[in-house]
């Protein structure tokens, strides 16, 4: 699929916000919270989370629409999406407020309750956000448990890393940390085998990978820009640039971070710990794009260039002489 800017915004700037709120509020379990050191994890979450947001919109053909966002709560994950994003953002935006004008409070009950929920909303937002592409039938790369799990993951896993170039650190964190970069990991590495199935079930031979089921038509092929330009298809990519950006992924969000952890500890190098958030960065942006750019749609399968093939049936001596 044709990796469109605004969602690729909101997935990496929601999984930010989420994964350094969680990784705070992770630290002040452990008593390793302070005020001073709140203040940029807290307004980097703001700010990821908020351009996130305001990057939604621009997926909306018609911005007038936005108004009925909330009417299908009932039946559609669009709908959730917006309300636990909101959800997300309002605790977040009151959070950041007590922590720029009362650092010191981080010790209170009130503060810690706080950080605690907005922490809550966040994942709640983040699983949202991944049941939306997970419950896709016709993105055949998508429906599956692993999205879910891909999603959360990297998200924390980005935060986390973003986070700990601010804090003081402990063992137990980094134990932790690369617990958590082994098993995203393992989920990435079994998402992208299940990416390489889903290829696989939309051919010409195979069809279009869907369940038997009634479907109906919600484009009838008049409406504008022409089908085969949407979002839905895209070229596949080539095996080169596909091997290049795993590499690329693989290398910036797993193994460059845990060297720079590695080489932080052990005194080596000071500044490596400042290697962690850009890792993390890169890494994520990388992930993300080959998340929608590798991703397969099941109408892919009517649109496939394939070559000609001679028929398959005998033809009659009446019809050959034709």
């Amino acid at each position: 699929m044709r990796p469109a800017t605004p969602l690729l915004v909101l997935t990496i700037g929601q999984g930010l916000a989420g994964g350094i709120i969680v990784c705070l509020a992770a630290l002040m379990w452990m008593g390793r919270l302070t005020g001073p050191e709140a203040i940029v994890p807290v307004l980097a979450a703001l700010g990821t989370a908020a351009v996130g947001g305001m990057g939604s919109f621009f997926h909306m053909h018609n911005l007038k629409a936005a108004r009925y966002v909330m009417r299908r709560l009932k039946t559609s994950w669009l709908s959730r999406e917006a309300l636990t994003t909101a959800i997300f953002g309002a605790f977040l935006a009151v959070l950041t407020v007590w922590t720029l004008f009362d650092g010191a409070g981080v010790s209170s009950v009130g503060y810690q309750t706080l950080l605690v929920v907005t922490a809550a909303t966040g994942v709640l937002a983040m699983w949202v956000t991944a049941m939306l592409y997970a419950t896709i039938p016709a993105v055949l790369s998508w429906h599956t448990p692993l999205t879910v799990l891909n999603l959360m993951l990297v998200g924390i896993t980005s935060g986390v890393a973003v986070t700990a170039g601010w804090v003081s650190a402990v063992p137990s964190l980094w134990i932790g940390f690369a617990i958590l970069l082994a098993l995203t990991a393992a989920v990435k590495l079994l998402h992208w085998t299940h990416f390489l199935r889903a290829h696989g079930q939309i051919r010409a031979e195979t069809g279009t990978g869907l369940p038997f089921s009634p479907y109906r038509l919600q484009d009838t092929g008049t409406t504008k820009p022409p089908y085969r330009t949407q979002t839905q298809v895209w070229p596949l990519l080539q095996p080169a640039l596909l091997r290049t950006v795993k590499l690329w992924t693989v290398g910036w969000l797993f193994v460059i971070p845990l060297a720079a952890v590695v080489v932080w500890q052990t005194g080596a190098w000071g500044g490596a710990r400042w290697v962690l958030p850009v890792g993390a960065m890169l890494g994520v942006i990388a992930e993300r794009w080959l998340f929608f750019a590798d991703a397969t749609h099941s109408s892919r399968v009517f649109f496939v260039d394939e070559p000609r093939r001679a028929p398959q049936v005998p033809m009659t001596g009446a019809r050959k002489s034709m």
